[in-house]
Formats: structure tokens, C-alpha cells, sequence
């Protein structure tokens, strides 16, 4: 629900302030441009570019953000919603700079670049917080690799659950979340501490507690991938059980 209002929260307001410019509407930037200006041939052809990438940046990030909740491409989803409305605003500045031609319209420009060096960061880290966490089970130790790499020794587990449902989470604590990836520590809405590597919500969850009190849930994007993590992990684990 919250990607939705997200996505609403991000396309709609484009759509609408895009379909309200012009020179005599409520939003006209005449506070610092000349309305003589605005109404100028340069300035109507400015404010139509303007009008017609808000309402496709609004447009492109409704479509596309739906697109990625059906079909849960939430590895992307960020990606959709920031791109166009960084490159509208961007382009829009842009605009306005071209009716004035006065030198504070340097300073919007350098403005707009820093946003867009300041935004290539995190949109670079996205595939990286989007992909699932590799893990493997090797020497009686459990991998947990990626972000929050994690080992924890077979040895120390005492309960595999491989059908779980993950408690009501409270807060975020030292995490990150994007969509349905929910990768670090949080605490549930009970104030217990849990560990999550989760990147789906469709997918078999597997609950593993240890000795030092710690709660991991965690699962794959693959259905296939997270039940076959957690026969093996169960597996692992009974074997180790055997041998004490």
C-alpha cells in the first residue's frame, strides 16, 4: 500500500502543476520572471516544453511505478520514480534559464548538475541493495554474503522454522528497505530485534534462532530458490544435531 501512495504522491503532482503552467496561471514564476517575458514568443515556447515534460515525467512514473508493483520489480521501481522527475526538473530549470538569460541562471544550472552527480550514487547502489543475499552452507557455517554479511556456525543455530511468517515489523533500526526488500536489522512491533534478508513477500520464509538469542528470517525473490535454501539449511542442521 505504501508503494502505491508513493508512486500517487510522486506522478500526480507533476501531472497537475504540468497542466496548470502557463503565463497567467497561479504557478507562473513571475516572482522572478518579467511576465513580459513569459508572454514573449520565446517564453510561450519555453513554458510548453516545460508543461509537456512534467505531465510525461508524471505520466512515465504513474504507468511505470504500476508496472513495477504488479509485476514486483521492485529493484527498479526507485529507478522509474526518480529518474523522470530529476530529469523534468532538470529540463525545466533549464527552460527558465533560456527566458531569462541572466546570470542567476547559471547558478540554477550548477545547482541542477550537483543533483544529478548527488543522485548517480544511489541509483548506481540499487541493483546492488535489489539483489538477493548469497548464502551457502559450507564447513558446518552458514554464508551470509552481500549486504550485512553475516557467518553463523550450524553449530550455534537452535530452531530452523522453514515455513515462517515474518512478525509485524515496528521500526528500521540499521537497514535498509526498498519495496518488498527488507535487508538488516529491525524491530518488531513487540520491540524484539530480528535480523532480515527478505526480498520478497510471495516467497517461503525461513526462521533461524541461535544460541546468542538472534531472529533471521530470510528468503529469495525464487519460490524455488527459498524452499531449496531451506531443506538444506534443516538438513545441515539435524545432521549437526546427530553428531552432539
Amino acid at each position: 500500500m505504501m508503494d502505491i501512495i508513493v508512486i500517487l504522491l510522486m506522478s500526480l503532482p507533476l501531472i497537475v502543476i504540468g497542466s496548470t503552467i502557463g503565463p497567467d496561471s497561479s504557478i507562473n514564476f513571475g516572482s522572478r520572471i518579467p511576465k513580459a517575458k513569459l508572454k514573449s514568443v520565446e517564453g510561450l515556447k519555453r513554458l510548453r516544453r516545460i508543461k509537456i515534460a512534467l505531465i510525461l515525467a508524471g505520466s512515465i512514473i504513474l504507468v511505470g511505478g504500476f508496472t513495477c508493483f504488479v509485476f514486483h520489480w521492485e529493484t527498479y521501481q526507485l529507478v522509474v520514480i526518480l529518474i523522470p522527475e530529476i530529469v523534468a526538473i532538470v529540463y525545466m530549470l533549464l527552460q527558465l534559464y533560456m527566458i531569462e538569460k541572466k546570470g542567476k541562471g547559471l547558478l540554477v544550472l550548477m545547482l541542477s548538475i550537483i543533483v544529478i552527480l548527488g543522485m548517480i550514487p544511489l541509483i548506481a547502489a540499487l541493483p546492488i541493495t535489489g539483489n538477493d543475499n548469497d548464502t551457502m552452507i559450507r564447513n558446518d557455517t552458514l554464508f551470509i554474503e552481500g549486504s550485512y554479511a553475516k557467518e553463523i556456525p550450524i553449530a550455534s543455530i537452535t530452531q530452523v522454522d522453514g515455513n515462517a511468517t515474518v512478525p509485524p515489523i515496528g521500526v528500521r533500526t540499521n537497514g535498509m528497505s526498498l519495496g518488498e526488500i527488507n535487508v538488516g536489522h529491525f524491530k518488531t512491533e513487540e520491540g524484539q530485534d530480528v535480523l532480515l534478508y527478505l526480498h520478497s513477500d510471495d516467497t517461503n520464509v525461513t526462521h533461524i534462532t541461535t544460541k546468542n538469542n538472534e531472529d533471521i528470517y530470510i528468503n529469495f525473490n525464487d519460490s524455488a530458490r527459498s524452499v531449496d535454501f531451506s531443506n538444506k539449511l534443516k538438513a545441515a542442521f539435524c545432521q549437526q544435531t546427530k553428531h552432539k
